[in-house]
């Protein structure tokens, strides 16, 4: 995808502001809820950042996909969960505290959990490997330059957004709605720029690459709601994960895309589709759900 430098510049700028603005919202009380209850928030964490890009990583090797069409499908089932998860769970009548906890400790823990899982997932895939050492190598990028980006992008805003939170916890309420949604407004505008300068390659790309994002989505749903399964949770309990784990934070993959791999085409597209279809289908799980309330919503 067409994409140059200055632009580059500003949604590194804009990705750091929006992991900034997660950061803010992390509470101690959303650990406490893990120290009180910790089995659910562990099955949504394995489920999230430990089996979905493994099996990710396993349907790549089964389905031989493009190599771009893999890395985007990797790289976003590496991701943290987004906030947007924690919108749809409330609307579910789910477990909203389980949600935003498993959000909370996803984002902090892709410090480690999302250059190590990407780094041997698109490794350990052959097709992928040389697809990208071929890329970062006419984008005359290292490895180190991809370690220090997820650093200035990804570990620092969370950091700093975490430390504002615990020493002027009133200043960061008070600037936080305000701050989210500018910086969300300037984001999706950005992306709507985009798309308009690469409108042709998205038109012609659009059929079978939405199918492949429908399908990994259904299998991250399934893969929530099993995980719960498996740990014996109520449906309360069942239906926040089910959302967790399928509403992955696509915005910092395609953000990575953008700055790390110069907006390399297949992978965009993903991450891009992925951001849109999630929202369609937590929705229409919204809908399924909103007719009945699991017993422990009503107590």
């Amino acid at each position: 995808m067409h994409y140059d430098t200055d632009q580059q510049l500003w949604l590194g700028l804009l990705l750091a502001a929006l992991m900034l603005g997660v950061a803010l919202e992390l509470r101690v009380a959303h650990f406490r809820y893990v120290l009180r209850r910790p089995l659910p928030v562990l099955a949504g964490l394995l489920a999230q950042c430990l089996i979905l890009p493994w099996a990710t990583w396993l349907a790549t090797l089964a389905l031989q996909l493009p190599p771009g069409i893999e890395l985007g499908l990797l790289l976003v089932a590496c991701c943290p969960g987004g906030n947007l998860s924690n919108v749809i769970t409330h609307l579910a009548r789910g477990n909203t505290a389980l949600s935003v906890s498993v959000t909370s400790l996803s984002s902090l823990g892709a410090m480690l959990s999302l250059p190590l899982n990407f780094a041997l997932t698109s490794g350990m895939n052959p097709d992928t490997a040389a697809f990208l050492q071929g890329q970062l190598s006419s984008l005359q990028v290292s490895n180190g330059d991809l370690l220090s980006g997820l650093l200035l992008m990804l570990v620092l805003p969370l950091l700093l957004g975490m430390a504002l939170g615990h020493i002027a916890p009133q200043f960061t309420a008070r600037i936080l709605p305000a701050f989210k949604r500018f910086t969300l407004l300037a984001f999706v505008l950005f992306l709507l720029l985009a798309m308009i300068g690469n409108r042709q390659l998205l038109l012609a790309s659009l059929s079978g690459l939405l199918l492949v994002v429908i399908v990994h989505n259904a299998s991250a749903l399934l893969l929530g709601a099993a995980s719960a399964w498996a740990f014996g949770l109520p449906a309360y309990d069942r239906r926040a994960l089910t959302i967790e784990v399928g509403m992955q934070n696509s915005g910092l993959a395609l953000g990575l895309i953008f700055t790390q791999f110069g907006g390399q085409a297949d992978m965009a597209l993903i991450a891009a589709l992925w951001g849109t279809w999630h929202i369609v289908s937590g929705l229409l799980l919204v809908l399924w759900w909103r007719r009945s309330a699991p017993k422990q919503a009503l107590s």
